[in-house]
């Protein structure tokens, strides 16, 4: 007697999600070597591109911000792409160098 295997279906249960905002921007800062960094991108991106960018930074250690800005400005200048093994930090380039490609009229391979 042969037997048969029953394929179930996966019921997914649809839950209510509570949702808190916060804005803690206002209590971090970028560190102003990092800032001097993004500064001199000013004349290579948009404004409105380089203000995100600057955001981006917030949260992070004033050694990493330095770190994510120099990667930043060496993929702006010279489209070099640096990783930190930090997956924050490389999470965070990865949508800045995609923004950056976007705007520049180039797409990441």
């Amino acid at each position: 007697m042969k037997t048969r295997k029953r394929k179930f279906k996966k019921i997914h249960q649809c839950i209510e999600l509570k949702v808190i905002k916060q804005d803690l921007s206002d209590e971090q800062s970028v560190d102003m070597v990092a800032m001097t960094v993004m500064d001199l991108l000013e004349d290579r991106l948009s404004s409105e591109l380089l203000e995100l960018l600057k955001e981006m930074l917030l949260g992070f250690s004033p050694d990493m911000q330095l770190e994510i800005a120099d990667d930043l400005l060496d993929f702006t200048c010279g489209r070099v792409i640096h990783t930190t093994g930090c997956m924050s930090a490389d999470a965070v380039l990865k949508a800045c160098y995609s923004w950056i490609a976007d705007e520049k009229g180039f797409e990441l391979a």
